[in-house]
């Protein structure tokens, strides 16, 4: 439950932190101070007065590179201090801490472990190798490093729970519960000692001791609720509702306002498949603004999951607008009000509040994308053109940016523009395939558009040896081929592939029956353009008019006139489509 989990995260360190806390006990030392008490501790071997000053200046020149982050060079000269003493467990130590930086613990591991031999007393080392033991999983002899550091600083009672704590990682349970009662003796009944036997119970099965340990907690804190929390989940587990409802309703008599609680009870519903009053505390939960975000968002995300507790669209509506009412100065309740809005099909009002949301956070890429996500999905190629030159003053290094400010450029038939921003993205992308063929696609239509026919089709090769599985690059470049007439052999091998992918697209299967059109197999032509016209989920004017300038050609005439009116009363604007109308003839429409 969500209180146990938040009560586990803060203390129980000893079962899943040691890392973190291990991080902690190590006080830093400044660089200086390292080296001044290192160098006269650990030359065990005489050197000469010659040797000594060479040591030591490129031992602190390794402690300086090492600073500027410059690791391989400081490894270097590290190397040539282990040259002149090979017995120098501050250089080791050094070494063995840059190796941590790159994440190479094993060998790390190894020059620690010569370190610590060498200077045993030193805290430090044994901090490092423990931290080096816990990355290599041997938590048994991380344990070991802290029975050790107990002896050198016998004033921080901080190592026997971090002991504790990797006893219980590495399997040794009844050990750890050993460590954990020596402590009690010491200190008495106290949080993390409690949690971390109540966790190592649990695990074993001992579900009353576990009981037990939080009872205790309770007894000498009667007022902290969140214990009660901690037993209240601990009995849903067991499936014991009615304890565990008792114990939510303490919490509520200490504090009636706490957020957790509300939440921990929404879930006691929830599992009672009683959804209704699970809501009636989940809105207690989102008013309380000081309950996190994060938590309240988990629930959300819980309660909109598809499934028999999933909540209406009215009250997913209420919870957000709590949400932002509750945190209004954080723009992800608004993120999370974008996505119900695009669930729905309110697409223009996301896209308001998507504005609104890069308002309070200018400098989250992915909210400029989603909003210029939109914009494709409202055919606002206007809006495209000006949110995609905001977003590339933030994020001038994104593709994508790129990528959706051509699509908007060539609907908006600004051709010119289009192959500056396509030169400008290439620049961000160097080698991803996928990304460079979607600009190249773009920059073959513009210069298509532009007439410039040879290029485009220069282009077009370079998309097709970028990606041969960019289908509407095949499908457009086939197509263009055959209205100029050329290549048609190379655009009936790039249409058949494009089909064999994609079986169903009608305005594929269109390009290839164009294909046979043109190379005068009109039969091949009707079958696929019937076919295409089975397949149409959308316009299909253009296709009727294909449709019926095949026909013509198979001397179904008065079958072609009708094909090319229904073309024109679905809304074809083409003239040439008139006049064929007109002079009951096909008209060829040729590429110049």
């Amino acid at each position: 439950m969500i209180r146990s989990q938040r009560i586990l995260f803060l203390f129980l360190f000893s079962i899943g932190l040691v890392t973190v806390f291990s991080c902690n006990v190590a006080r830093k030392v400044p660089l200086q101070n390292i080296a001044k008490v290192s160098i006269p501790d650990t030359v065990e071997v005489q050197l000469s007065e010659e040797a000594r000053k060479e040591f030591e200046y490129l031992f602190i020149e390794g402690l300086k590179q090492r600073t500027l982050g410059n690791f391989d060079e400081a490894i270097k000269i590290f190397s040539r201090c282990l040259e002149i003493d090979s017995r120098s467990s501050a250089t080791l130590y050094e070494m063995a801490n840059i190796h941590v930086n790159k994440g190479d613990y094993q060998s790390s591991m190894f020059m620690l472990e010569k370190a610590v031999i060498l200077n045993p007393g030193n805290k430090y080392y044994h901090i490092l190798l423990e931290k080096v033991y816990q990355q290599n999983k041997l938590y048994e002899k991380a344990s070991s490093e802290y029975e050790i550091l107990e002896k050198l600083v016998p004033d921080n009672p901080d190592f026997s729970f971090y002991k504790a704590g990797l006893m219980v990682m590495a399997g040794k349970k009844e050990e750890a519960l050993a460590i954990y009662n020596q402590l009690e003796q010491k200190m008495g009944v106290i949080e993390p000692i409690a949690i971390g036997k109540q966790q190592i119970y649990v695990q074993l099965g001992n579900k009353q001791a576990a009981y037990d340990e939080i009872e205790k907690l309770i007894k000498v804190s009667p007022a902290v609720s969140k214990y009660y929390g901690l037993l209240a989940d601990m009995y849903l587990a067991d499936k014991n509702r009615d304890k565990a409802l008792e114990n939510y309703n303490k919490i509520l008599k200490i504090d009636p306002n706490d957020g957790f609680v509300h939440l921990s009870i929404a879930n006691f519903y929830l599992e009672c498949n009683d959804s209704l009053k699970a809501y009636d505390h989940i809105k207690l939960a989102f008013k309380n603004s000081a309950l996190e975000f994060e938590t309240k968002a988990q629930m959300y995300l819980l309660m909109i999951k598809p499934g028999p507790g999933k909540i209406t669209d009215s009250h997913q509506l209420e919870l957000l607008q709590i949400l932002i009412d509750a945190h209004i100065d954080d723009e992800r309740p608004r993120a999370f009000m974008v996505d119900y809005l695009q669930s729905t099909r309110q697409i223009e009002e996301a896209r308001r509040q998507m504005r609104l949301v890069i308002d309070m956070k200018k400098d989250n890429y992915q909210y400029w994308e989603r909003l210029l996500l939109l914009n494709n999905d409202l055919l606002d190629w206007q809006a495209m053109y000006i949110d995609s030159r905001k977003a590339l003053d933030y994020f001038p290094e994104q593709p994508l940016i790129y990528i959706l400010r051509s699509v908007g450029l060539l609907q908006q038939k600004n051709y010119g523009e289009l192959l500056t921003v396509i030169d400008s993205g290439l620049v961000h992308v160097k080698s991803e395939p996928k990304i460079l063929s979607q600009l190249y696609t773009y920059r073959a239509e513009a210069f298509y558009n532009l007439k410039r026919y040879n290029e485009a089709f220069d282009v077009f090769d370079k998309v097709v040896e970028l990606d041969p599985e960019n289908y509407m690059a095949l499908n457009n470049y086939a197509y263009y081929l055959t209205l100029k007439g050329e290549r048609l052999g190379i655009a009936e091998k790039l249409s058949a592939k494009v089909i064999q992918a994609n079986p169903d697209n009608a305005t594929y299967l269109d390009t290839y029956a164009w294909v046979f059109f043109v190379k005068k197999d009109f039969q091949l032509a009707r079958f696929y353009m019937e076919t295409a016209l089975s397949k149409v989920t959308d316009d299909s004017s253009v296709l009727i008019e294909h449709y019926g300038d095949i026909l013509f050609y198979l001397n179904d005439k008065e079958n072609a006139l009708i094909q090319w009116k229904k073309s024109l009363q679905k809304g074809n604007p083409s003239k040439i489509l008139k006049q064929k109308i007109a002079e009951k003839r096909y008209i060829e429409t040729k590429e110049n």
